[in-house]
């Protein structure tokens, strides 16, 4: 375990000296006592291809990034984790569509980004946990995409505690572990459609929480797709 962590930090050391030198190159004051993600920020504002495609894990990328109103666009497709990626970044607005086919670890990865108000979409189907991915995005409307959550083997359950705006998110695959969405009143009925469609079929003792806003948007044959596969909806 020790010689992993060594190995990530000098890794990510050299990143940070990569970047502050491509950053110079370009006539961008940087200092020695800056963050990655300080840095990083300001690759944002200079243009996309600023050292950004050369970064190779999203593990706390833009954490604590309190600058950045939009996620920069480059390549993701070769991160497996993107942990913490916006973990408290509070002037975050927009992210587009991340290409992450082999990420497995998203825990954390939006927490905290209250003025959060769209993420154009990202492929979940390689993550086991989805814990806290959008727990405190008070301002995010749309997830665009489809989440798959079928490898996911924790409760749902903190995943997307008050994300009181959010309308519009869809589901793929099947989801055979406990979710709560109640933190979520604002849902469309195709949004919750999509969700009571994507639980697993043949369960007991599951429960997926939607809340009774949302419980009063859905007709009983709507309901009875969950209850109908053994899930206790509330």
């Amino acid at each position: 375990m020790a010689a992993t962590f060594t190995s990530l930090i000098t890794r990510l050391v050299n990143l940070r000296l990569d970047l502050a030198k491509t950053l110079r190159s370009k006539g961008v004051d940087t200092s020695d006592a800056e963050t990655l993600a300080s840095l990083i920020g300001k690759a944002a504002l200079v243009d996309s291809t600023s050292g950004l495609n050369q970064i190779r894990n999203g593990y706390q990328l833009f954490r604590g990034n309190t600058t950045l109103t939009r996620f920069p666009v480059f390549d993701t497709s070769v991160f497996d984790s993107i942990y913490q990626i916006c973990y408290g970044c509070t002037a975050l607005i927009s992210v587009p569509a991340l290409n992450t086919p082999i990420v497995d670890n998203m825990m954390y990865a939006f927490y905290g980004c209250s003025n959060l108000v769209e993420i154009g979409g990202m492929d979940t189907s390689q993550i086991t946990s989805a814990s806290e991915m959008f727990h405190g995005c008070k301002s995010l409307r749309r997830i665009g995409g489809m989440l798959n959550f079928s490898k996911v083997r924790s409760q749902i359950d903190s995943t997307f505690v008050s994300c009181a705006a959010l309308e519009e998110v869809a589901f793929v695959g099947t989801i055979s572990v406990d979710i709560a969405m109640n933190g979520c009143p604002k849902l469309t009925v195709g949004s919750l459609q999509s969700l009571l469609n994507a639980l697993a079929s043949g369960v007991s003792g599951l429960t997926c929480n939607i809340g009774s806003k949302n419980l009063a948007k859905l007709t009983t044959a709507q309901k009875t797709i969950a209850t109908g596969k053994g899930w206790m909806l509330e």
